[in-house]
């Protein structure tokens, strides 16, 4: 099996920075990794450059230009184009992985299956040292003193899951699918604008599709770090909207995955030494 990660960011390079940091530490590494970057002009590109240098496992850089408004499928398109792995790990620029973070998706993968994996929130508190690949008590001492919130997701069991029908809990930061299903719904629909919805409506088309749901009970987990949240009315309702129309209407989408002429993922050249 070839997992590719799929992180989508956009101008959180301090994020990314110790995300890609918790990629170096798998105990089984990705085949690859590829940056869904909607549109950074921070220093997200040095930090890329950086874990290039320093990863055994390609990281490629898809950079789409920003639209004014978050394009969170628009981004995740782009990066699926480039990637080449056949088993697809969907996440997001703030959240680290847990050191068997590969490895559990990989064992929960099964044809005919989406995975939906786990997440515990990190505060901020805890960012200055947290890397993700502390041990059991190290973890239950930040859960002790409030900078973890979820207690039993500390617990590891790997190929613990349960299926279940219906969309509730999903979220897009940590979804893994097998590529020929992805391809089969022409991915994510780049009509949504902003942060909501468009994982519901992903995996609705999914199961719509014919791809049953696995959840990771105690493995798969995620660190979903801290950060400010904005709400828009407007893109809520009209993403709202998509989701409501994703429940009987087309399965495989027009503004989707397939390259168009203005849809195309812009893989960035490497920084030249100074």
């Amino acid at each position: 099996m070839k997992s590719s990660v799929i992180i989508t960011t956009h101008n959180r390079s301090y994020y990314l920075d110790k995300v890609l940091h918790g990629y170096l530490n798998q105990k089984t590494p990705p085949h690859e990794v590829v940056i869904a970057d909607d549109g950074s002009s921070d220093e997200t590109p040095e930090v890329i450059q950086k874990y290039q240098d320093l990863a055994p496992f390609p990281i490629l850089h898809a950079w789409y230009p920003f639209g004014g408004m978050p394009q969170l499928c628009k981004a995740r398109n782009a990066a699926t184009r480039l990637s080449t792995g056949d088993y697809l790990i969907y996440t997001d620029g703030d959240c680290i992985p847990g050191p068997t973070f590969i490895s559990d998706h990989e064992h929960l993968a099964t044809p005919g299956y989406y995975v939906q994996g786990r997440r515990n929130f990190l505060r901020y508190s805890a960012f200055d040292t947290f890397t993700g690949s502390e041990s059991t008590w190290e973890l239950l001492k930040c859960w002790l003193s409030g900078r973890l919130t979820k207690l039993h997701l500390l617990v590891h069991i790997p190929g613990f899951a349960t299926t279940s029908n219906g969309i509730y809990g999903v979220r897009g930061c940590n979804i893994a699918a097998w590529r020929q299903d992805v391809l089969a719904i022409n991915g994510w629909n780049e009509q949504f604008v902003g942060f909501w919805r468009e994982d519901s409506e992903f995996i609705t088309r999914l199961m719509r599709s014919g791809v049953k749901r696995r959840n990771a009970l105690y493995s798969a987990v995620l660190f979903h770090m801290e950060h400010e949240k904005f709400f828009n009315e407007e893109d809520f309702e009209r993403n709202n909207a998509l989701l409501e129309a994703s429940k009987d209407g087309p399965i495989f989408v027009d503004n989707g995955l397939m390259p168009t002429p203005d849809a195309t993922p812009i893989a960035l050249p490497e920084p030249q030494a100074a």
